[in-house]
């Protein structure tokens, strides 16, 4: 909701209409979803294909081969293979739970952005002073300013570094770059540490295609790349963010994929955020009511 909030006010202020406006902010979210959707799975099939056929599974090929389709062979390949088709069917089933969770997200956070402009009026259930509703009305503020400029800005940060990664081994001649590259832009919420982990498949890869050399080459880009994004990119793109500690960012993230899974650690930052505000705002209006203010 914070995310998309600046587009819609801009789109609502042409076309005076919220809710035409939210609608058009989603359209134009799920074309951009869609072209690169369209852009990147081809070519991604096509490098996932050709690194599954340079797996060599000779165990599984030979079986495969011998194998007769018989009762008890049939038997043989359940309590083989069983918990491999466990574990597939329970993959199957996380992926639509986690899609059902999206959907749901999703329109909690269209009904959320209807009533955005008259949010802050809701503490109106618990108080009718007028100084405690002007004090909920720049909470809410700042609170979607500091949470919309953290999630725009690294999201910039995440696919700048996606990109390049793509660009970068792609020039160098390392196979698989795309999917190296995707690797990098998803591992980039990591802030220092997603990097570095992001460098361990695509040194691996350059080592095992080609030589020393060729992972030496790689392991100095990855470096390169970090330092620029660490010294300048960063920098400017989240000088107007909400400024989070790099160290409290992998703390806040690892705390939440631990607690909530994916989606907890994708909610982290901004519940970090959310009580970081809190505090200041119980810090700043306690003050004011101490015998030293008086």
């Amino acid at each position: 909701m914070v995310a998309l909030t600046p587009t819609v006010n801009r789109l609502e202020r042409k076309l005076k209409s919220r809710l035409l406006s939210i609608l058009l902010a989603y359209i134009l979210l799920l074309l951009i979803i869609s072209a690169t959707l369209a852009v990147l799975i081809p070519p991604l099939a096509i490098q996932l294909t050709l690194l599954l056929k340079n797996v060599q599974l000779p165990f599984l090929q030979n079986e495969l081969s011998n194998l007769k389709f018989s009762i008890q062979e049939l038997n043989q390949l359940a309590s083989n293979y069983g918990g491999s088709i466990n574990a597939l069917l329970s993959i199957i089933t996380s992926t639509f739970k986690g899609l059902f969770t999206f959907l749901t997200l999703t329109v909690i956070s269209f009904y959320m952005m209807i009533d955005q402009p008259n949010l802050y009026k809701k503490v109106g259930w618990f108080t009718t002073n007028k100084n405690h509703v002007k004090i909920a009305r720049e909470f809410m503020i700042d609170l979607e300013n500091q949470i919309g400029n953290w999630i725009r800005g690294k999201l910039i940060v995440m696919i700048f570094v996606g990109l390049f990664t793509f660009i970068g081994l792609e020039l160098i001649g390392i196979p698989y770059a795309l999917p190296l590259g995707i690797i990098a832009f998803v591992l980039e919420i990591l802030p220092n540490l997603g990097p570095t982990l992001a460098a361990v498949p695509g040194i691996l890869i350059a080592w095992l295609h080609g030589d020393h050399i060729s992972a030496l080459i790689v392991l100095i880009f990855y470096i390169v790349l970090q330092q620029i994004e660490n010294n300048f990119l960063t920098p400017r793109v989240m000088k107007t963010s909400a400024d989070v500690n790099p160290l409290i960012s992998i703390l806040s993230i690892l705390s939440g994929l631990t607690l909530g899974g994916f989606i907890g650690g994708l909610l982290a930052i901004p519940i970090y955020i959310l009580i970081r505000i809190i505090f200041g705002y119980y810090r700043q209006y306690q003050s004011k009511l101490s015998p030293d203010w008086q």
